[in-house]
């Protein structure tokens, strides 16, 4: 099959124009021309999709194709200076943000929960409580508890194991309380 010259040519410079490497050259150029980086992406999107609308205009008996792309590129990158001209940003007033304090209610609420746990770590064990307190409340590490209780550490996970089931157990117990009570309430 026999193409006509001018479009074996144009043919020959759409392979040579849309690889990847005229793409980084691009890119190049922009940095060249001032656009910064920030922005390059995008003037460089613009670059293409130029070169692509204006595609079936091109001659290649003008000049080279890379030619052709360099000078859509700095016609890009002008109309983005251009515009960079134009563009201001408007500073509005600092946003009125929400105090991030709880209000009166969720601190009732946050009080009586913490009540409530302490109560229900005080009914353990001594031993018990005594894990759970120093290590989860006060941040002590188990090896320095166990180095001043004279314990073996293993003793003291155990012992802090069983102090979370147990304050489980109590809190489950208060809650089913709770419940009932307030089911005979109701009636």
């Amino acid at each position: 099959m026999c193409r006509p010259p001018k479009e074996d040519e144009c043919t020959a410079a759409h392979a040579r124009l849309f690889c990847p490497t005229l793409v980084r050259a691009v890119l190049r150029w922009l940095g060249r021309l001032g656009v910064p980086l920030c922005h390059r992406g995008d003037v460089a999107g613009q670059v293409w999709l130029n070169a692509w609308e204006s595609w079936p205009r091109f001659d290649p008996k003008r000049g080279k194709p890379e030619r052709w792309l360099n000078a859509i590129t700095v016609h890009a990158a002008s109309h983005y200076h251009e515009r960079a001209q134009h563009r201001r940003e408007e500073l509005v007033d600092l946003i009125e943000v929400l105090d991030p304090a709880p209000d009166a209610a969720a601190a009732m609420e946050c009080d009586i929960t913490r009540h409530d746990i302490i109560d229900a770590v005080n009914e353990l064990d001594p031993e018990l409580r005594f894990v759970l307190v120093a290590h989860d409340l006060n941040g002590i590490s188990m090896a320095k508890i166990a180095e001043d209780a004279e314990l073996p550490l293993s003793t003291l996970y155990k012992r802090r194991t069983k102090a979370i089931g147990a304050l489980r157990d109590v809190i489950r117990l208060r809650e089913s309380m709770e419940i009932s009570t307030q089911g005979v309430g109701l009636q």
